[in-house]
């Protein structure tokens, strides 16, 4: 059997970029270079903050086709139609050049995620940094692209030999931890931001003989700001911006809230549905009913809610919930 990743290796980049733009607590992502929208439509599930959602997706790329599979696949589809959600969600795609801003384009987050490797390292790759810290210079960026050390792991690539190949056939460099690094810590002096390097995808099943990880076979940089940057940047931008391609908004609950009795009884009938089973209710339990969850809007709102309610009794610690009968 061969060598392969769990989870396999693109499911490990996109929970660590989610994880991220969650622990940062960031609400429009843009994510550059979207390709067939496989990143986007991961982060379309609702955040697990619900104090800091997602309300805002942003997609560019410049191939029509893949635009057009991302459009697809962004699309709200018959469980989001059913089971609206709590807060807004607006996904809109551009078309065009990703290494030049969209005009006013403001979001607290960009994303480049296995892209910088398909442009010329010495022309392409700076203009790609220069839009993303630069142009939208954004409260934090994540990139993610190839380490070279790694593809001693894949015979095949024939690392460290004259016959060495690239993982992919269309990419242009593939940059070593050392190389990634430097470039990662001249962006950040440059464009004003802390820089974070880390690995993805430390080991493998059924590894070769003398597998060594070389720090990850994905690296990624995470870039925090430092500061509202006022400085201009004299890179020079040059080509058209992208315009916008499609854009979609996800449905939203809008109902009016239920009055006090309704909503008394409503949250009494699903915390003795599961007292029946478990004697008891955390919090969590009655957050994860959609109908709950649609009322209060926030788990927050919901904790303090039963606080003032007699009906319910709460450990000393807040943990589990009784009914008082």
């Amino acid at each position: 059997m061969e060598p392969y990743f769990f989870p396999a290796l693109w499911e490990q980049r996109r929970i660590c970029i989610a994880r991220t733009l969650y622990e940062h607590h960031i609400h429009s992502v843009l994510e550059v270079g979207c390709g067939e929208g496989n990143v986007l439509s991961f982060l379309v599930s609702q955040s697990p903050n619900d104090e800091h959602p997602i309300t805002r997706l942003c997609g560019i790329d410049i191939n029509n086709a893949a635009l057009d599979l991302a459009y697809e696949r962004l699309q709200p589809n018959d469980d989001d139609k059913r089971d609206l959600r709590v807060d807004p969600l607006s996904v809109q795609l551009f078309h065009g050049d990703a290494s030049v801003p969209v005009p006013d384009l403001s979001v607290d987050a960009v994303v480049c995620t296995e892209v910088i490797e398909h442009v010329d390292e010495h022309v392409g790759a700076p203009a790609l940094t220069h839009a993303v810290l630069g142009g939208y210079n954004p409260l934090l960026a994540v990139f993610t692209t190839p380490n070279a050390e790694f593809n001693v792991n894949f015979p095949g690539l024939a690392y460290g030999t004259p016959d060495a190949r690239f993982r992919d056939d269309d990419h242009k460099f593939e940059w070593t931890r050392e190389q990634f690094r430097s470039w990662a810590e001249g962006a950040a002096d440059k464009y004003g931001y802390t820089v974070a390097i880390r690995g993805i995808g430390l080991s493998m099943r059924n590894p070769i003989a003398g597998f060594d990880p070389y720090g990850g076979c994905t690296q990624m940089a995470v870039f925090t700001r430092n500061a509202v940057d006022s400085t201009t940047h004299s890179d020079v931008v040059t080509g058209s911006p992208p315009r916008l391609y499609a854009s979609t908004e996800y449905p939203v609950f809008t109902q009016p809230q239920l009055s006090s009795i309704a909503l008394q009884k409503l949250v009494r009938k699903f915390a003795l549905d599961i007292c029946n089973t478990q004697h008891a209710f955390q919090l969590d339990d009655l957050w994860d009913i959609l109908e709950i969850k649609q009322q209060f809007k926030r788990c927050r709102a919901l904790e303090k809610w039963l606080d003032t309610q007699a009906t319910y009794s709460a450990s000393q610690t807040n943990e589990l919930y009784t009914v008082n009968t």
